[in-house]
């Protein structure tokens, strides 16, 4: 993510703030496009690592013996 803007500014194209912010707004696209399609997908399951470690070790290890 941001090999665009990387590109961009090495070529002369603006200067290292406008980078920055063309780079965390792709980062922030890619991000919104990646949980979009988390939220189609039907077998997604949501966990607060902080909160809720014991059922995250238990779903992972569930999936992985598969």
């Amino acid at each position: 993510v941001g090999y665009r803007q990387a590109w961009e500014y090495l070529d002369g194209e603006g200067d290292a703030a406008r980078f920055r912010d063309k780079a965390i707004f792709a980062t922030r696209q890619l991000a919104k496009r990646q949980l979009t399609w988390l939220r189609g997908e039907l077998d997604a399951r949501w966990f607060d690592p902080h909160i809720d470690h014991e059922r995250l070790a238990s779903a992972v290890s569930t999936f992985v013996a598969r």
